[in-house]
């Protein structure tokens, strides 16, 4: 499946403020790294350059050795790049499965009819809502919506995934599911590039982390050992803390 991301030097400015400035880190192939840090930090503003809702005034992202850094968000879809969003943002005049169907027009491959169907449901089966493609969005559960918006993510079939605080918001039985169907995730291949506040998913999921602050790297490795440097403890918690 590959999926190496590779960031280097990646630089965003909004006016007179930086927001992010000479980041670089990878994520390999099968790997899930957080990417941490406290409000405003930038980690959203990378997130964004990688899927193209941004452009990087700086630098270069490569994906399986593709420079995505110039391309819009429709043809870094087509590399295999997908992402979720803190808030779910569905279609909310379309059916679960519709909200689902209309990803396969930006992914890797197009699928049309009776096979696009059978998939959209296969992904549906995946993230726990089989058999529901014909309910209305307004009638789900927040977990629910969470599920949706990521069986719509998959549906493009992507190699990385950006998962943009995913986990936010669930309750403790809620989040464990969650937590799995990353684990699966992972398992199946797929590279994911995970924001996140909730300190118990990232140490179930992250082998690394890369923690953000002002807009810059302020510490990148193992993610137990990352967690507990002062430098993180002090962005997040204050000086004092640390």
């Amino acid at each position: 499946m590959n999926g190496r991301l590779e960031i280097t030097g990646l630089k965003k400015r909004f006016g007179g403020l930086t927001a992010v400035n000479g980041v670089s880190f990878a994520v390999e192939p099968g790997e899930v790294i957080g990417l941490l840090g406290p409000n405003g930090s930038g980690k959203t503003t990378v997130m964004n350059m990688v899927s193209g809702a941004l452009r990087a005034d700086a630098g270069s992202i490569r994906f399986d050795g593709v420079e995505l850094t110039r391309l819009k968000p429709n043809k870094i879809a087509k590399h295999g790049v997908a992402r979720t969003f803190q808030l779910v943002r569905p279609l909310p005049t379309l059916s679960v499965a519709e909200n689902v169907l209309l990803s396969f027009a930006f992914g890797r491959k197009r699928h049309w009819g009776r096979e696009a169907q059978m998939l959209v449901e296969e992904k549906l089966e995946f993230v726990g809502l089989g058999g529901r493609g014909g309910e209305e969005v307004g009638n789900l559960t927040y977990i629910d919506q969470k599920r949706m918006e990521l069986a719509r993510a998959l549906a493009s079939e992507p190699k990385l995934l950006l998962l943009d605080e995913w986990l936010a918001g669930l309750n403790p039985s809620e989040l464990r599911i969650g937590i799995d169907l990353v684990r699966h995730l992972q398992g199946l291949g797929m590279s994911v590039l995970l924001v996140e506040h909730i300190m118990e998913a990232v140490r179930a999921l992250c082998s690394r982390c890369v923690v953000m602050s002002a807009g810059e790297v302020i510490a990148s490795g193992e993610s137990e050992a990352v967690l507990k440097a002062p430098q993180v403890i002090s962005a997040y918690l204050g000086d004092d803390h640390a």
